[in-house]
């Protein structure tokens, strides 16, 4: 009878082993099943997939945290993405490359919902990893994306470079008269579009106005810019394009080839909270049409624009 307390003080340690180092009943999946992330935040992602199967729901681990403003609900997010399958690895979206990140309205109308778990709530210069099933990763309404498959899975890197107001602007209403080769701004109420009017002659150079001197950072090539702007074929009154018209302000990185023509010269040194009335001649880029990340214009066209510096983050 001494040896039995022995027997079962043994029998009840080696129980206590294994629930150590067995996997807990009823969990599947394993801590490790998540792709390895390497590179830091503003530069393209290296990503490794597990010889694990990829993870039945989505799951989300914030890889680095930023020091900036908290994104909220309510606000659009401009963030860098790069998107892959984890079965075969093919990349689906990838903004490094096109050198222009992407804005993401977290309305349930235009991406996921597994978007708002990855990126509301994150500090400006995180990065965010997301693994998700393909029709809860992309689409609103449970679709994946073209030539993906409903069982594939999708890998997202979110760098995360910040949430505005849909309406965010760097100055408020007011009007500026036309004059020295520019024409007239007014912006009628907060958040509303600048309309510009009251054209002269053609610009034979690129030439930029400063409507607001901004007190905010600096911006400085390779860095993303955010702006709020409108842009006009000069005489005309129809925007061809803007953010106004596009849920809010977008992210731009600081390369002459990765903007329209003319925005590098006007931005570069600038600072956040600037207001700027630039105008371009026609001759600008010869052939111009659009960027890489399809950010276009009409072809040969003088311009005007309206940009509103929101913010800016290093890459």
């Amino acid at each position: 009878m001494a040896a039995r307390p022995h027997r079962l003080r043994r029998t009840a340690a080696l129980a206590v082993l294994a629930a150590l180092v067995l996997p807990t009943a009823g969990c599947s999946e394993k801590p490790q099943n998540i792709p390895k992330v390497t590179g830091e935040f503003g530069s393209r992602p290296q990503v490794a997939m597990p010889s694990f199967p990829p993870p039945e729901q989505a799951r989300m681990k914030v890889l680095s945290e930023g020091d900036g403003p908290v994104t909220r609900k309510g606000q659009v997010i401009v963030t860098d993405v790069d998107m892959r399958i984890w079965e075969s690895g093919r990349p689906l979206m990838d903004t490094y490359r096109l050198e222009q990140p992407t804005t993401a309205v977290l309305d349930g109308q235009h991406v996921s919902r597994t978007w708002d778990q990855a990126l509301l709530g994150r500090k400006a210069g995180s990065r965010v990893l997301l693994v998700s099933p393909a029709t809860h990763g992309f689409g609103p309404h449970g679709m994946a994306p073209a030539q993906v498959t409903p069982t594939d899975h999708m890998v997202l890197v979110f760098d995360v470079i910040g949430g505005y107001d849909p309406k965010a602007q760097a100055a408020g209403p007011g009007t500026w008269p036309a004059g020295d080769g520019f024409p007239s701004v007014r912006v009628k109420a907060a958040g509303a579009e600048p309309v510009l009017a009251d054209f002269g002659a053609k610009p034979e150079k690129t030439r930029v106005r400063t409507l607001a001197e901004g007190k905010g950072p600096v911006v400085k090539p390779g860095s993303t810019v955010v702006l709020q702007y409108t842009g006009v074929e000069w005489g005309k009154k129809t925007p061809f394009n803007s953010t106004y018209l596009r849920n809010g302000p977008n992210g731009f990185v600081m390369k002459d080839a990765a903007m329209l023509p003319g925005w590098f010269e006007a931005l570069d040194g600038k600072r956040v909270g600037s207001r700027l009335l630039v105008a371009v001649p026609d001759d600008a880029r010869p052939g111009f049409t659009h960027t890489k990340g399809a950010l276009g214009m009409p072809k040969d066209t003088a311009a005007a624009y309206v940009l509103d510096v929101i913010d800016t983050r290093r890459r």
